[in-house]
């Protein structure tokens, strides 16, 4: 556990480059591990508004709104079922 929160957080610093899309995947892959499989009714919207996810550097080079990021987030997140 303390690798991964050690990575993560160098990762949302940007101490670790990591591509847009590599910061998406994983993002949803924090998401499958700390709330299992999505479930529409349990994981309503706005679910990921407390959570740190992507470094600012992503945030501000593709200007989508938090609901945007939120749906690209668990696009990906649905295709984890099962992996927890």
């Amino acid at each position: 556990r303390l690798f991964y929160r050690q990575v993560k957080n160098l990762i949302l610093s940007d101490a670790i480059y990591c591509p847009a899309e590599t910061c998406i995947l994983l993002a949803s892959y924090a998401m499958q591990a700390k709330h299992k499989d999505y479930n529409e009714t349990k994981h309503q919207p706005g679910v990921l508004a407390n959570e740190r996810l992507l470094p600012d550097r992503v945030r501000e080079q593709f200007h989508f709104s938090n609901d945007e990021w939120e749906k690209r987030i668990i696009n990906w997140w649905k295709e984890h079922k099962g992996l927890t």
